[in-house]
């Protein structure tokens, strides 16, 4: 029992027996605390009387503050308490536009159904503002492939393959599998991390110094530019999830995919809310038209 509290509660009742009662305390105890407390203010606050423990005149300054400092306490309790019960909670989350599309939705609604007083952010950009705030304490988590976030803790989720995209009447439009050796003379659009996501290790491993003409901030502008004949361009297969633009997608014969997950920042502290978010992504299942 907080030593405040026992010294308000005696100036409730003007007994030190009725305390200890209530308290569950030893009246010694009771009488030590007292002593204590006026040890360390170097003064008395109470005296006897045949009306039991009476306050000394002067000292109601002394009793509003112990219950100023108890009413804090009580707030500070209750908050920590919400957010360990998640009873409340707050949590940023940063994500590139494939899943903020197409998982995101169904993710924080099915979490929303179970933990309806947490309260969420989200912030769609690229990988290098989104890594900044993330390194800033500005986010808590973001949600993006192993590959851009290397050496940060990071919870997988998926895999999803790379697709190549070409217009419709492209020459190699048709095929179910295309080696990238057969794409070393073409035009590229690039996508809008370029050749810093997954795209990039491709040319690399292969060699490749891709001809790219046009470099668009946007991958839906990409996809929109590769239909209308500007070049392929190399494009995650669930950012493709919905769109109803006119190209052909598919596969390369190397099988080259990136690893889906959630990251956050290491040595920094998770509050209560975004720890229960990731334990909750271990057991949540993809949407069925999102599984690759």
């Amino acid at each position: 029992m907080n030593k405040y509290r026992i010294i308000l509660d005696v100036y409730k009742t003007h007994s030190i027996s009725k305390t200890a009662g209530r308290l569950n305390y030893t009246q010694s105890a009771i009488s030590q605390a007292i002593k204590n407390f006026e040890n360390e203010l170097g003064f008395q606050i109470f005296r006897r009387s045949k009306a039991g423990m009476e306050l000394i005149s002067g000292m109601e300054e002394i009793i509003q503050s112990l219950e100023n400092i108890c009413h804090e306490e009580d707030k500070l309790s209750k908050f920590a308490k919400n957010l360990t019960s998640l009873d409340s909670g707050y949590i940023r989350i940063g994500s590139v536009q494939s899943v903020s599309y197409n998982w995101l939705p169904n993710l924080i609604k099915d979490f929303s159904d179970k933990y309806p007083n947490i309260r969420f952010e989200l912030m769609i950009d690229g990988i290098a503002p989104l890594k900044a705030k993330l390194d800033n304490e500005q986010l808590d988590c973001v949600f993006t492939s192993k590959y851009m976030l290397p050496g940060y803790p990071f919870k997988q989720m998926d895999e999803d393959e790379m697709m190549l995209v070409m217009p419709e009447n492209h020459r190699l439009a048709g095929r179910e599998t295309i080696s990238v050796s057969e794409i070393d003379y073409e035009n590229f659009v690039m996508s809008a991390n370029g050749l810093d996501e997954e795209a990039g290790i491709i040319f690399e491993e292969n060699h490749i110094i891709p001809k790219v003409q046009y470099e668009p901030t946007e991958d839906f502008a990409a996809l929109k530019m590769v239909e209308l004949g500007f070049g392929l361009t190399i494009i995650p297969k669930l950012f493709l999830a919905g769109t109803t633009f006119r190209v052909y997608a598919c596969p390369f014969e190397e099988h080259y995919s990136r690893i889906l997950g959630i990251a956050y920042a290491p040595d920094k502290p998770l509050s209560p809310a975004t720890r229960k978010f990731l334990d909750y992504i271990k057991t949540w299942e993809l949407p069925r038209q999102y599984r690759t």
